[in-house]
């Protein structure tokens, strides 16, 4: 800020600042509780999700990137032999 008065405002600013004192704390107060209220959320939000995503794959039965339910022997045998199948578990309970 290119001003030529910039003692005579900076002191006015200090001065106001001083002189609400009390406003000023309870809005640096509330800054920070909503800063501390939007992080909580946030990790809430992200814990929820990962839990729902862990709860999704045991209802499944694994962690793999594909299941099969109510599969043959002879089908668990033609879907382990595809050439883009790279690995396989067991054959079911």
């Amino acid at each position: 800020m290119n001003v030529k008065n910039r003692k005579c405002i900076r002191k006015l600013s200090l001065k106001s600042l001083y002189a609400n004192r009390r406003r000023n704390l309870i809005a640096i107060f509330a800054i920070a509780l909503t800063t501390l209220l939007f992080t909580s959320m946030f990790t809430i939000v992200l814990s929820l999700n990962a839990s729902y995503e862990t709860y999704q794959f045991r209802q499944v039965g694994g962690y793999a990137h594909g299941t099969f339910k109510d599969v043959s022997p002879e089908q668990a045998e033609r879907i382990a032999a595809h050439p883009k199948v790279k690995a396989t578990g067991g054959y079911g309970r």
